[in-house]
């Protein structure tokens, strides 16, 4: 019988490297931009793919079957990791991410929520996943969403529930989302990033990671970013829309000031 790739890479799994970190999240917050960066340097090799979604919605999968995704073992201070940001949204992925590793590095990238929110909108508009205007997308999210964590953790695989992709609110919701992993990892597992500052200084941004994983400084030839831009929509909208993630966001600015502390 030939062995092909996927196969070979199962038989091996035991003797690939284990994922030192996780990009939790947020979607639509530069995951897919950190991720590619943080590949640059000489130390950190690349999975399979970037997001593996292991700890939600492959889990029934085993850890072999997740192993498999990293590269081999190699002599020297070689790490690797992934990045699958729906991991913060789902209920189940920060039990299941401490028990495959409690020291696990933890890395959450966060956009100024209604921003993400527009901008994961937009993106459901472009893709099809979505026909309601933004703002009937805001109101609809109760209803759409009222089955949250049975729609993600009730069938192995379910990728493309609308828990998932109409979430525009709820994936804003940082600190809620990042408590329940903390409720699991230590603080001083997790490193949050914010996007503005990413685009604003990306060798500092990751500089910040590179330090917190352990390794060198390395810089890269990060062009300008250009695409900080904020949607136009209704004032009254935005500042409703400010409102509901207020709370959340004086919370999460509890755990920003750990970082600025260390």
């Amino acid at each position: 019988m030939r062995v092909t790739e996927k196969m070979w890479r199962r038989l091996t799994a035991a003797a690939r490297l284990r994922p030192t970190f996780l990009i939790i999240g947020a979607q639509k917050s530069g995951t897919s931009a950190l991720f590619r960066y943080m590949l640059e340097h000489p130390l950190v090799l690349p999975p399979l793919r970037k997001e593996v979604h292991y700890f939600d919605f492959c889990h029934h999968r085993g850890p072999g079957w997740y192993r498999a995704h990293f590269p081999p073992r190699r002599p020297g201070a070689w790490m690797t990791g992934e990045a699958s940001p729906s991991y913060m949204l789902h209920p189940l992925a920060p039990i299941r991410a401490a028990a495959f590793d409690p020291d696990l590095k933890l890395i959450a990238i966060l956009r100024d929520p209604v921003e993400r929110a527009l901008s994961h909108h937009a993106m459901a508009r472009r893709t099809g996943r979505d026909s309601l205007s933004f703002e009937d997308a805001v109101e609809a999210e109760p209803e759409r969403l009222s089955d949250f964590e049975e729609a993600l953790v009730s069938a192995p695989g379910n990728l493309h529930c609308s828990a998932r992709r109409h979430s525009y609110l709820r994936r804003g919701r940082y600190a809620e989302q990042l408590e329940a992993w903390l409720a699991h990892f230590p603080r001083e597992n997790l490193l949050l990033l914010r996007t503005e500052e990413f685009w604003a200084d990306g060798n500092r941004t990751l500089n910040r990671v590179f330090a917190f994983l352990g390794l060198p400084p390395h810089r890269l030839p990060i062009p300008e970013y250009t695409g900080q831009r904020r949607y136009t929509i209704d004032p009254a909208l935005r500042k409703r829309l400010e409102r509901h993630f207020a709370e959340d966001q004086a919370r999460l600015k509890a755990l920003l000031d750990y970082e600025r502390t260390r």
